[in-house]
């Protein structure tokens, strides 16, 4: 039975990577069933808009945007399971949505309640591209595994790459909740209830903040937004703004895709966390990171000269994000935050580094500290090397 099995295994992939490619035409084709089901994914009609993908990769089979689209689409279905195949196809055939994918395939799992599947792909997602959003879902898986200080870090992170949204001022403040900390809850659900106050968080804690024996009050996990929380139809859009794309262009590798390091926050329970405050804090980088030399910054992106010993946390060939990292990691560990910038080839290198320290023990304790949390592949950086 094995034997039949492996077999058939093989029979399968041999045929897929055998199959006759498109022709050009096919790839036209595809190309203009795919572009109608962004259109209807535009409008809300997903039952259509996951025909024209499936038609679209009738003609294409390996349409790994396609794929990508269709997931998604599947989503919005309720068809978790499909979702996660047609995601898992896209990752396959075309790293270059692989942040994408892996972002909506833990968002799938989260749905069907796979929350440690989905802490995977959502950890990848951050990995490639640090966006806010994926920090917040993540943050949400945390807080169905009730691990509610690793979701209060990444709601902190969320909050710093957009103060506005709002969902993860509510989150933190439920995270709080649990945490004992209830001043600071009652500060952040306050905050968010000013712009969504028939979210179900609100009308949770206006539920649980009653309740006499508080410690006794289980969080509900299968709690339902008052709206998308992701806009798929928003996403449509994206696409339909680059349509034009080439399939070339397409299969292009992400330009925000990290070379070594993890760039998540370190968890640890001794940390201290900073204050975030939504009417003062200033977010806005002082220069687009884009146009920056070779050389040292920190985290207002302003010329910096360290000296001493440091520790790489993470390291970027694109800017996406890079100001709003720093300016978080900065608060989270109240060290200095230094971008390197460099140039080879025309390829552009953006490292982020921890701390100065003029002592090598020490910057050695720093190191250790976050390799035991959430950045184990962090390394000791000697800048008058740099």
């Amino acid at each position: 039975m094995l034997r039949f099995f492996i077999a058939t295994l093989f029979f399968c992939w041999f045929s897929f990577v055998n199959a006759q490619p498109p022709d050009i035409h096919q790839m036209e084709e595809a190309r203009e069933l795919f572009n109608e089901g962004i259109r209807q994914g535009l409008y809300d009609d997903f039952d259509s808009a996951f025909d024209y993908f499936s038609q679209a990769i009738e003609k294409n089979p390996i349409y790994a945007e396609a794929y990508l689209y269709r997931g998604l689409s599947r989503i919005e279905l309720k068809e978790y399971t499909e979702a996660i195949r047609d995601l898992t196809i896209a990752i396959e055939l075309d790293p270059a949505f692989s942040d994408q994918a892996h972002y909506f395939r833990g968002v799938a799992r989260y749905k069907k309640n796979e929350y440690l599947e989905a802490l995977d792909d959502l950890s990848v997602a951050i990995r490639i591209n640090p966006d806010f959003v994926a920090y917040y879902q993540r943050g949400k898986v945390y807080m169905n595994l009730e691990n509610y200080q690793r979701a209060v870090h990444d709601f902190d992170i969320a909050l710093r790459l957009n103060p506005e949204f709002y969902e993860a001022w509510l989150y933190r403040g439920l995270a709080f909740y649990y945490l004992g900390d209830h001043n600071s809850a009652k500060r952040d659900i306050g905050y968010g209830r000013q712009y969504l106050a028939e979210h179900p968080v609100v009308k949770h804690y206006d539920e649980i903040v009653s309740v006499s024996d508080k410690s006794q009050t289980v969080f509900k996990k299968q709690q339902k937004s008052s709206g998308r929380e992701i806009d798929i139809a928003g996403y449509f859009n994206k696409s339909e703004n680059d349509s034009s794309v080439s399939e070339k262009q397409q299969n292009e590798t992400d330009d925000n895709e990290t070379d070594h390091s993890d760039t998540e926050v370190n968890v640890s329970q001794q940390y201290e966390r900073t204050e975030i405050n939504p009417e003062t804090e200033a977010t806005d980088p002082v220069t687009d990171p884009e146009q920056l030399d070779t050389g040292f910054y920190n985290h207002y992106l302003q010329d910096a000269s360290p000296s001493g010993f440091g520790v790489q946390v993470a390291s970027y060939s694109g800017s996406t994000n890079l100001t709003g990292l720093s300016l978080a990691y900065h608060e989270k560990y109240e060290v200095p935050v230094f971008i390197h910038v460099s140039k080879n080839n025309g390829r552009t290198l953006y490292r982020l580094i921890l701390g100065t320290f003029s002592e090598r023990e020490k910057a050695e304790a720093f190191r250790d500290e976050l390799r035991n949390g959430d950045f184990p592949d962090s390394f000791l950086a000697i800048f008058a090397n740099m």
